[in-house]
């Protein structure tokens, strides 16, 4: 048998060595497949994005729309009033819940109903109960998208059924799930699995069951709503949380949205990781100083701003806005400008710049003369 020459061995070796790296190795950071087009996995604490793909694209949303629906109900309406079922709710399509026009029905059951079983009727009771009338309801639920950010979504209806300019983003839909989370009451409705439902219309409660399975197959799932229509696709704006920290994720149209879902919120959970980018104890820029004894002045952030990163963490900026030209004095502490960190075009965190140390205004012939003024005249 022929022995290998030394060096031939290494090469044999190294070569073995990049074959099993090339083959066997998986990146454990690297984006899962989305079945989707339109998806976002953002922070529940921040909003911030942190992966996402064509969630700005405005799209059919079907019956996510009505966690819009739940949230103006809640803020315009008690759980425990009465609403009265018109003809016209009475007659919304499918899915319904079976309420027929002058059933009486708490404003709990109907939420309940609503964001569990996803019941059409009832998110009409809803708007008409709080606004008189559904389209009114509808230009509510658009202002109040848009106050708290959502500014590419469009209502026509409380339910989410097939409307033209009826639309919403991924993105959208995570700001307002997230929304959604911040009252408590509707926080625990979404994350209920099953339930009962005391139906106007029979003597014995019903047992509804959640219409987002993700919330019996993936750990810490704890919401938030399903929608499906021809049109939509598909959809699911899922939340889940571990360890004190709530991620939201969202798709559309998808093939697999459970999955899209669950693949989306573990690789949050996996491999994203709380990084400085912006730190208090570094000069941020200098900024000149005009009449000042110094020519120039360095500003700090007032605070620390963290981002969680991954590999596909989506574009980050920093946008300042100051005057690069500052008049003396200056004192410790004033504030000389503004930071905010964008991440996808996004506007997650602001700060502001301080100076740290004094600049006195220089003293020149013409101020050291009005001075010898002024005290001439005191004595």
């Amino acid at each position: 048998m022929k022995k290998i020459r030394p060096g031939i061995r290494i090469l044999l070796s190294l070569a073995g060595t990049i074959f099993g790296l090339f083959f066997f190795t998986v990146p454990v950071s690297a984006l899962p497949y989305i079945n989707s087009s339109y998806y976002c996995l953002v922070d529940g604490k921040s909003g911030q994005v942190i992966a996402s793909h064509q969630a700005d694209i405005m799209r059919p949303v079907a019956s996510t729309t009505k966690m819009m629906t739940a949230i103006l109900t809640v803020e315009y309406a008690s759980p425990d009033e009465i609403a009265v079922v018109s003809q016209h709710a009475g007659r919304t399509p499918q899915y319904s819940i079976g309420l027929r026009a002058g059933q009486e029905i708490s404003v709990s059951e109907l939420l309940k109903v609503a964001l569990i079983r996803s019941a059409n009727d009832a998110s009409v009771v809803l708007a008409e109960h709080v606004a008189g009338d559904e389209q009114f309801f509808a230009h509510l639920m658009g202002k109040k998208a848009f106050a708290i950010g959502a500014v590419n979504t469009h209502f026509r209806n409380a339910s989410g059924l097939p409307s033209n300019d009826h639309y919403s983003t991924a993105y959208d839909l995570a700001l307002i799930g997230r929304y959604l989370l911040n009252n408590d009451y509707l926080k625990s409705i979404v994350a209920t699995r099953q339930t009962t439902f005391q139906h106007p219309g029979y003597q014995k409660p019903m047992i509804i069951r959640n219409t987002n399975l993700l919330l019996t197959t993936y750990s810490g799932a704890d919401g938030i709503k399903t929608g499906t229509t021809n049109a939509a696709g598909k959809c699911l704006v899922a939340s889940a949380t571990r360890n004190n920290r709530q991620l939201i994720a969202v798709s559309l149209k998808s093939g697999d949205r459970r999955r899209d879902c669950a693949s989306l919120l573990e690789y949050g959970f996996t491999n994203s990781r709380l990084t400085k980018v912006v730190d208090k104890s570094l000069p941020f820029k200098q900024l000149y100083v005009a009449y000042g004894r110094h020519p120039s002045i360095e500003v700090y952030p007032a605070e620390d701003i963290y981002l969680w990163k991954t590999e596909s963490t989506p574009d980050i900026q920093k946008r300042v806005k100051v005057d690069y030209v500052v008049k003396a004095p200056i004192y410790p502490g004033q504030k000389l400008g503004n930071l905010t960190v964008y991440v996808d075009q996004n506007p997650i965190m602001s700060t502001d710049l301080l100076s740290r140390c004094q600049v006195d205004q220089e003293q020149t012939s013409l101020f050291r003369f009005m001075q010898n003024l002024k005290l001439r005249k005191k004595d």
